[in-house]
């Protein structure tokens, strides 16, 4: 009666209409070999058309990890339709989920796991409906690709054979079997690459680090928002060094492990067609240990002091993590972990922002890898062992974690390269502390006084960009009187025993009179975001205000009134320590607001 019901439910306007089903329980083979279920059909017209046969496709499945698994229906004269493949990121299997032309809930490939309603499959039922003989022994074919200890079984499968078919959409989702749904990187184009980009979250270090000494441990996430899915697929040529060497090795004679040859497949739309071609990607190996196969020189991470260069990768290097291999899988998307996918503008994305989300066919530990456009692989800081070792004598302060994916550019990609460098502090070494960077300053008239972040800096130098001569000063603050109107660099180099912290900022001098036409703050900022404890709040006035700058919950409450004075011209920052005010895990909103400018911006805090 179940299968009855779905069907009355979704295929309310059939004149005629018969359902087949198998109610039996089957287990999902652990061990990779693949399940199928049959249907007897009987009793049917001889032959299938458009004015009549296969309507829908009904099942339920529960598995631990559905994305783990490819399900077909193969029909009476053996050939064969892909109804879902590995979809569903981490969600636990289809729940009286039906699969059919005039679906409700989209494309299979574009939702989220457990399913529950109905679904355009991969490949159209209508394959069925062109003069097949409908009567005789049909399968559903299940297979889990990997082989963990996921398990899971199918409970029910039905078939439903109708008047008048439902037509293929006239457009949908991107795949293999609907290119004419992929869209090309210019949103215009039909004959396009459709490339992987692979970035790396900031947001995924920001959140779970830990500090040791000695050691610091990290999640790293590698987002993919390109338009096509980073695929690889091993070759079976294996080498020991330069030696060739069967790939049922595992083990080299010097101990090191066997490398296998990787190809990365890139899939090309052409109008309504697609295909592919392979290209040389480096190497995998069998890891024994995890009992699956990782790929090499994924991404590399290093912990960094930060230079006036914008590019992160030519800062000097303090501490290495090894080059990271893990296998490429999709362990989440960009709704489910919103913020871990971002633009190269800084916008974050969500599954919708991605053209062609969840494009792809193959995604795990085995040697066919991948993870399709909106997805993201990720390992959390206890797996990161043993992250980035710190050198003897490495002080306390703030430094960068940078992360490169793909750093030796093994894979074609949209861009190349891509990086992201995440501040943090230091506070658990035993060398002594590199004095805090940045500095605050007020304007009056062309005279401004700057105070450094250093307080117990040995001496501080200033370059004031103005093509005087620069300064040098025991004390941490320092005034100068600018020649006119205009915008100036200043440089500060704060020294201690652990060496300098530079710090640069731009020092806006306005002239007389004007200063009340323009709106009085020009930036607000919150480092870190998301944080722990303390963060430092920094904004930049252009005029003599009052100024206040409020925390709040939530909800609107007011929970803390930070600044509340007048102030002149200048930059100010100010620490706030979430914690010590009794703050808990939450989202919280800080306001600053001066004259009529009023910004609120979002402070996560996290355990």
């Amino acid at each position: 009666m179940k299968g009855l019901f779905t069907f009355f439910i979704f295929l309310p306007s059939l004149l005629f209409a018969q359902a087949f089903t198998n109610t039996n329980s089957y287990f999902i083979p652990t061990n990779g070999d693949t399940l199928s279920i049959p249907i007897n059909v009987s009793g049917l017209t001889n032959t299938t058309s458009p004015s009549f046969g296969l309507v829908t496709v009904c099942l339920d499945i529960r598995f631990d990890n559905v994305a783990d698994l490819r399900v077909m229906l193969r029909g009476p004269n053996d050939s064969i339709i892909m109804l879902a493949d590995q979809k569903g990121g981490s969600g636990t299997g289809y729940d009286s989920t039906c699969f059919q032309e005039n679906a409700t809930k989209g494309w299979i490939y574009q939702g989220y796991a457990p399913f529950i309603g109905s679904y355009y499959p991969e490949q159209s039922l209508n394959t069925f409906n062109t003069g097949l003989n409908p009567n005789g022994n049909w399968q559903l074919v299940v297979k889990d690709l990997f082989i963990f200890s996921d398990t899971g079984s199918v409970s029910y499968f039905s078939l439903t054979f109708g008047n008048n078919p439902p037509h293929d959409p006239l457009y949908g989702g991107c795949s293999n079997f609907t290119p004419y749904g992929c869209k090309c990187p210019d949103g215009v184009s039909t004959d396009c690459d459709l490339l992987p980009d692979l970035t790396a979250s900031a947001m995924a270090i920001e959140s779970d680090h830990q500090e040791f000494p000695g050691q610091i441990t990290f999640s790293n996430a590698t987002p993919n928002i390109g338009w096509g899915p980073l695929e690889i697929h091993g070759t079976d040529t294996c080498y020991c060094g330069v030696t060739p060497v069967s790939c049922l090795d595992t083990l080299c004679a010097d101990s090191t492990l066997v490398r296998q040859l990787v190809t990365q497949r890139i899939y090309h739309r052409s109008g309504n067609t697609m295909t592919y071609y392979d290209r040389p990607a480096g190497t995998m190996f069998y890891d024994p240990a995890h009992g699956h196969t990782h790929v090499d020189d994924w991404c590399s991470y290093t912990l960094r002091r930060s230079t006036p260069n914008p590019d992160a990768t030519t800062w000097p290097i303090i501490g290495s993590g090894t080059k990271e291999s893990f296998c490429l899988i999709n362990l989440g998307d960009c709704d489910s972990q919103y913020g871990y996918c971002v633009d190269s503008t800084g916008r974050l994305l969500h599954n919708k922002d991605i053209s062609n989300f969840g494009f792809g066919t193959v995604s795990g530990c085995g040697t066919d890898q991948g993870i399709y456009p909106g997805n993201f692989d990720i390992y959390f800081h206890d797996e990161n062992e043993p992250g980035i070792i710190l050198p003897a004598g490495t002080c306390n302060g703030d430094y960068y974690i940078v992360s490169i994916t793909d750093p030796d550019k093994h894979f074609l990609q949209y861009r190349s390269n891509p990086w992201v460098a995440v501040p943090i502090r230091l506070s658990q070494q035993t060398a002594g502390n590199f004095e805090n960077g940045g500095f605050s300053y007020s304007v009056n008239g062309n005279s401004v006084t700057f105070i450094a972040n250093a307080v117990t800096a040995d001496s501080c130098m200033w370059m004031w960009g103005d093509g005087s001569a620069s300064s040098t000063t025991a004390a941490t603050s320092a005034s100068h009187t600018f020649p006119g109107i205009g915008s100036y660099i200043v440089w500060l180099y704060a020294y201690n025993h652990c060496g300098p912290t530079v710090s640069i900022d731009t020092v806006l001098v306005q002239p007389v009179g004007l200063n009340d036409a323009l709106e009085s703050i020009v930036s607000f900022n919150i480092q870190p975001n998301p944080a722990r404890d303390e963060v430092m709040l920094s904004y930049t006035l252009v005029n003599t205000k009052d100024v206040n700058l409020e925390v709040f919950d939530a909800i609107g409450n007011l929970l803390k009134l930070v600044v509340n004075n007048n102030q002149l011209p200048g930059k100010y920052q100010v620490g706030f320590d979430a914690k010590s005010d009794g703050l808990s895990q939450g989202i919280y909103i800080i306001r600053l607001s001066s004259g009529h400018k009023i910004i609120n911006k979002r402070l996560v805090l996290l355990e």
